[in-house]
Order: C-alpha cells, then sequence, then structure tokens
C-alpha cells in the first residue's frame, strides 16, 4: 500500500532546531534626512532653524525640532481650545484627573471615580418573574430560591438580589429611563 517508512525518513528535509543569535541593534539618535539636508521647505514648517542633540533621546530631539504633533491638540480647524496637559505639571498644579489612577482602583475593587455603573436592564421575562416573587414573597430571597413555580429558572439567591437591584434601580427612574444612550432628537419624516 504505502511506500516504506524508512525511506520516507530519509527523504523528508532536514530542519535544524535552535535558538537563532540576533545582535541588538542599538538605536542610536540620527538626525533625520529632512535636517540634514538644507530644506527650505522644512524650515519653513518648523519655523525655527533644525538643532538635533546627538546625546538626548529621539523623543525629545523630535519635540524640541516640532516634528512631532500632539495627536489630542488637533490641527487645523480642529485644532483643541483645551490641550492635554503633561502629568508633571498637573502634579505640579495639584490637579486631579480621572485617569490617574482609575484602573489602579478597579484592580483594587474599589469604586471608579465616574461611580457604579448602573445595573443591566431587565428584559420583559426576567421583569415578570421579579414582580411576581416580590408579590408573593417581599425581600426574602431564600425563599424565592425554593419557590419553583414562581422561580421557574431556578435563579440563585446572589442572582435575585442583582435581578431586584436591577428592577428597583431603573423602576425608581421611570420615563427617565427610556434608553440607556443620548440619541439625537429627530423629527419624524413625512411620506
Amino acid at each position: 500500500m504505502g511506500g516504506s517508512r524508512r525511506k520516507m525518513k530519509k527523504s523528508a528535509p532536514k530542519v535544524k532546531v535552535g535558538i537563532v543569535k540576533r545582535t541588538k541593534k542599538i538605536e542610536k539618535t540620527r538626525i533625520p534626512l529632512e535636517l540634514t539636508q538644507d530644506r527650505p521647505d522644512m524650515q519653513k514648517r518648523l519655523k525655527t532653524e533644525g538643532a538635533w542633540s546627538e546625546v538626548a533621546t529621539i523623543p525629545t530631539n523630535y519635540k524640541a525640532n516640532n516634528l512631532v504633533l500632539d495627536p489630542n491638540e488637533g490641527f487645523g480647524r480642529n485644532k483643541s481650545v483645551t490641550p492635554l496637559v503633561d502629568p508633571e505639571e498637573r502634579h505640579a498644579q495639584q490637579e486631579e484627573t480621572y485617569s490617574d489612577d482609575d484602573e489602579l482602583r478597579a484592580g483594587c475593587n474599589q469604586e471608579r471615580k465616574a461611580g457604579k455603573a448602573p445595573p443591566p436592564r431587565l428584559t420583559s421575562m426576567q421583569k415578570k418573574i421579579v414582580l411576581q416573587l416580590l408579590k408573593k414573597h417581599g425581600s426574602d430571597t431564600a425563599a424565592m430560591v425554593l419557590d419553583t413555580k414562581l422561580n421557574p429558572m431556578q435563579h440563585s439567591a446572589g442572582q435575585l438580589n442583582k435581578l431586584i437591584t436591577g428592577h428597583k434601580h431603573w423602576e425608581a427612574l421611570g420615563e427617565k429611563a427610556k434608553h440607556d444612550f443620548r440619541g439625537p432628537q429627530k423629527p419624524y419624516k413625512r411620506l
């Protein structure tokens, strides 16, 4: 049927297994071609003579020569009135921001500075189940767990607590809670 296994092994390509040695490439702060060549258009754009320090790092040289734009600042007619401030300047002014330690707070299981997120909305079936359970048992979740007729999905006590808090939250908001998002108010189209 098939050929010899030994013959197949001999004809298979040989692959050398091992770690490829790579030399580390040292990133030197080479002067960009735009600054080495005397280009008047580049000097006009920069509004200064290009000065490059081979001792300084690449980002500081680019910043000193105005070669890098702050993407958050924008340009042209989209230029932002309030550009981002460096963290060092913010700390010097003792201003607090939301982005400074919000992820750290979340990692430590603390509430974020923006506040606690609202509970998820209940589906129509969940609303129906929660209303019936609240009507019959009040706030006794232990009794709700054991009620198999009104709790057909066999929700645990923790799940029921989450459903009840969600129901109370969205019921308290009433008509204000039509949407989770802010949508534009569009007029009806006339056909």
